[in-house]
């Protein structure tokens, strides 16, 4: 729900600035006008301004006992300008801001709203003593307007009413308890005509009546903190009123200091009751006014009006968009969103900076901008600077996409390129336009460098500067020897000296390289050496800016720390998968491990982290980092549905994939009609001679080839490979290690299935990895292996079974499910002749299990593609091509 109210607020923001586009260009106009010392110290005087007025709130919030910090308060400071422009409501609309806040920081609410009031009252009545004065001068020079009356009047009725409000809620808060007793009863009341629940709870008249009560005693008892909150109100219209002062010093326009308050004071009275929002337009022409009716010449007293109004409301509105996000209010579900829009909005304004260049470039410079530089700059100067210009913006068009993925060596590349691509700019024609956007842009992505963390992959990295180097001098050598031996095409005999001579000039002067092909193919060759040149080098920085790959897998101690950790918090059916070879390991500050591996730009992570439950939410995030760190996109697959809030809260998305079976295995029976197949199965498999055996590790190596047999028929029988990821694998090493239940014949000993039994650790519960059975094995065998599998595991007094997960089951079954699960829901029902979903799921639900659902997490709708594709290349491994060549040759 926040994320559509601050949409909506950047919308209001936007037409906002498109209504008054006219005025906003007028004030840029204005500015531009001033003298730059002066209109400085009044940006640096507001900057002062709103940190004393954010005191203000601290303040009235420690005389009614809320804590508050000015690092909390600030951006909610800035943010509430914002908000109670777009959302005009008589200033209501930032005071909820700063309420909300407190809420979110484990305040009360009553008290927070108690010290919003005893802010505006303070403020309002601090104001007075400025108003006052102010009137008078204008009384005295007979200026005074019966609008400047009538507003005056309107305030007075304003900081009456608030004042009586507080004085209630001092000294007889309990009708404010009977107020809320009646909001209450008729919120009751009208949720009721709409078939829906109060939203009010029984309680909240009492228990927000105590809290106002607590707030009334804490601000009785403390008068002087209500004092001091006054003078700080005072001080911060003391600031403001400088700040204009120094607005009439850089137009060079004198005022007396009784102008000056009387101008300050009807711009603030008009602020306070105009009906537009912040008294936008109708403060600047109320400024205007007064000064000009006081002598100021008409037009300085606009551009005066005009100027204060920029600095003092529009550039601190500005802020207040940026810094909206940080309040604790949008912050939750919009920090990584905005972050990213951050990134993703910088990265194409390099690209488009990129494009720029090159038109800039290749377009002939102003003839009067350059009788400036001609006598300071040779022609030869110029093109040289020509050509960095469109090189540069070549360079900025590749490297932006490693921007768009954080890459700190992008980063780096991008100031490098835009700090030469502003000087360039100037010097090729005096381009001050484009090499102001540049340097904005540079310092724009100063401010970001804490984005930009992810790494190259350094093989990579070695990989492309080798490539750099090597396409450098391969263009050198294709173009030389080409002009060598081609030199027919042209119209000079170029010797071996003159043919290096040419492709370097055609690198570092193509306006005009001075080659003159007298054929077609002349043509052609010299435009194929920017072509090679280009690609090869485009290459090399591609290099430099992939994703992180994983070359090595975890070390020895990696795998024992891991293992440690497993063993000790484990309390899934994937605890033991996460210790095979395949995966790699993050291990967490607190404690926690996330098996992982990456593919195809995913850090791919096999369940929820394994630790301590206090530091599942921190993993979460650390992981989330680690990811970012190395330009991977995290997902988890196959999740519990514990964690959900939390991966919620740290922007995942979250989508069902199917429902894991765990069995009961104290109501577990053979008796009753529902259970007959596995009854009948059970009796036929003992009629035919066979019994299921359980070897415990070591398993001999003769067992193992036995089984060894059987998995390699079934391989071949499935037409697949082994998989890995979520699944084991046979190997003599991880098989020999568990324990496995057999079905064997009794008269021969052949093996007909066989089951890998594995640990939970910490739950009491049972799971098998690999289910194999040979292809001469009886009907009923694997329903004679599971019914084996329960009754051993609860004669060793195991609570529950778990049987794994059955693909895509209930996924999307209901109507208010979204999109992708809807479509997981058509796979599972149309396509099943393909995948045999349905035929796992009633496989499994003819032992009565309960169904709990499994999720995998990922990092948006965007990215979804990209994490299904890394799960089928993680769980088919090196089989995936295999796997589908074989099929297709079935």
């Amino acid at each position: 729900m926040r994320k559509w109210i601050l949409r909506l607020l950047v919308v209001g923001f936007l037409w906002l600035v498109i209504a008054r586009l006219a005025e906003i260009e007028k004030l840029v106009e204005a500015l531009a006008g001033g003298m730059w010392q002066w209109i400085a110290a009044a940006v640096l005087l507001q900057v002062i301004y709103f940190w004393v007025y954010t005191g203000l709130y601290i303040s009235a919030f420690d005389a009614v006992g809320v804590r508050s910090r000015w690092r909390d308060l600030l951006p909610v400071t800035l943010g509430s300008l914002f908000v109670n422009v777009v959302a005009p409501a008589g200033g209501a609309s930032g005071a909820a801001l700063f309420i909300d806040d407190a809420v979110r920081r484990g305040e009360s609410g009553a008290k927070a709203a108690t010290g919003a009031l005893l802010v505006t009252v303070t403020e309002l009545v601090a104001f007075l003593a400025i108003l006052l004065p102010g009137m008078a001068h204008l009384y005295a020079h007979h200026d005074l307007k019966a609008y400047e009356i009538a507003g005056a009047a309107t305030l007075t009725a304003l900081i009456t009413g608030l004042c009586l409000t507080l004085a209630v809620g001092l000294w007889r808060p309990q009708w404010i308890g009977r107020l809320l007793s009646a909001l209450q009863r008729a919120a009751a009341r009208i949720a009721g005509l709409v078939g829906r629940a109060s939203p009010l709870p029984d309680d909240w008249p009492d228990h927000t009546a105590r809290e106002l009560a607590g707030a009334a005693d804490a601000l009785r008892s403390r008068p002087a903190v209500a004092a001091r909150t006054t003078l700080v109100a005072l001080s911060a219209h003391v600031i403001d009123l400088i700040c204009l002062y120094t607005i009439f010093l850089a137009f060079r326009q004198s005022v007396g200091f009784g102008g000056l308050v009387a101008g300050y004071s009807m711009a603030i009275l008009f602020y306070i009751v105009s009906p537009t929002p912040q008294g936008v337009g109708v403060v600047e022409a109320v400024i205007a006014l007064v000064y000009a009716s006081l002598g100021v010449p008409p037009t300085k007293a606009l551009v005066i009006a005009l100027a204060y109004r920029g600095v003092t409301f529009w550039l601190p509105m500005v802020a207040g968009v940026a810094l909206l996000q940080r309040a604790r209010s949008f912050r939750v579900e919009q920090r990584t969103r905005a972050r990213l829009a951050e990134v993703w909005t910088a990265a194409a304004l390099v690209g488009l900076m990129g494009v720029v260049s090159v038109i800039s470039g290749l377009t002939p410079s102003l003839p009067q901008r350059l009788e400036v530089i001609d006598p300071l700059l040779s022609e030869g100067v110029r093109h040289g600077a020509r050509l960095a210009a469109v090189l540069s913006g070549f360079f900025l068009i590749l490297i932006s996409n490693g921007l768009r993925r954080r890459k700190h060596l992008a980063w780096i590349i991008a100031i490098a390129l835009l700090v030469l691509s502003a000087a360039t700019h100037l010097i090729k024609g005096l381009d001050y336009e484009e090499a102001t956007i540049a340097l904005v842009l540079v310092g724009w992505l100063l401010t970001l460098r804490g984005q930009f963390q992810s790494m190259s992959d350094r093989p990579s990295i070695k990989q492309g500067t080798l490539v750099f180097v090597g396409a450098a001098l391969f263009t050198l050598l294709y173009g030389t020897v080409g002009f060598y031996l081609l030199d027919r095409h042209f119209s000079v005999n170029f010797s071996l000296s003159a043919a290096v001579n040419q492709t370097v000039t055609m690198f570092f002067s193509f306006y005009d390289p001075g080659l003159e092909p007298t054929t077609g193919f002349g043509r052609y060759f010299g435009s194929s050496i920017y072509v090679v040149g280009a690609a090869t080098i485009g290459y090399s920085l591609l290099l430099l800016l992939r994703p992180v790959f994983l070359r090595q897998p975890a070390s020895d101690e990696e795998r024992a720390r891991a293992q440690e950790i497993v063993e000790a918090h484990g309390r899934s059916s994937l605890a033991s998968t996460a210790l095979l070879p395949d995966k790699s390991y993050f291990f967490t500050s607190a404690g926690s491990v996330v098996a992982f591996v990456a593919h195809a730009g995913v850090g791919l992570a096999l369940g929820d982290p394994i630790g301590p439950a206090s530091d599942a939410a921190s993993a979460i995030s650390e992981f989330k980092q680690y990811c970012a760190k190395h330009d991977w996109l995290p997902a988890f697959y196959q999740t519990l549905p514990d964690l959900l809030e939390d991966y919620v809260t740290e922007g995942f998305s979250t989508l069902c994939i199917g429902q894991e079976a765990v069995v009961d295995l104290d109501t577990f029976t053979l008796e009753g009609s529902a259970v007959k197949q596995l009854r009948t199965s059970k009796s036929r498999l003992a009629k035919l001679g066979y019994e299921a055996v359980v070897y415990d590790p070591p398993i001999d190596h003769i067992v193992l080839e036995e089984l060894r047999q059987v998995s390699n028929e079934w391989l071949a029988t499935m037409h697949g490979t082994e998989k890995g990821f979520s699944l084991g694998w046979f190997d003599d090493a991880y098989i020999a290690a568990c324990q496995v239940m057999v079905i064997r014949s009794v008269e021969d000993g052949s093996i007909a299935a066989f089951a890998n039994i594995v640990s939970e650790y910490q739950l009491n519960e049972c799971t098998v990895d690999l289910m194999r059975r040979s292809n001469d094995a009886p009907s009923g065998t694997m329903d004679f292996l599971f019914v084996s599998l329960f009754e051993w595991a609860k004669s060793r007094g195991f609570d529950t079974f778990n049987l794994g997960l059955s693909p895509l089951a209930g996924v999307g079954a209901n109507s208010d499910d979204p999109v992708p699960e809807k479509v997981l829901s058509f796979i599972y029902r149309h396509v099943n002749q393909f995948y045999g979903f349905r035929g796992l799921h009633d496989f499994k639900q003819k032992f009565g299990p309960s169904w709990s659902p499994r999720y995998l997490i990922y990092s948006g709708p965007a990215s979804l593609a990209a994490t299904a594709y890394a799960i089928v290349r993680a769980d088919a491994g090196s089989g995936l091509i295999e796997s589908y060549l074989l099929k297709r040759l079935r």
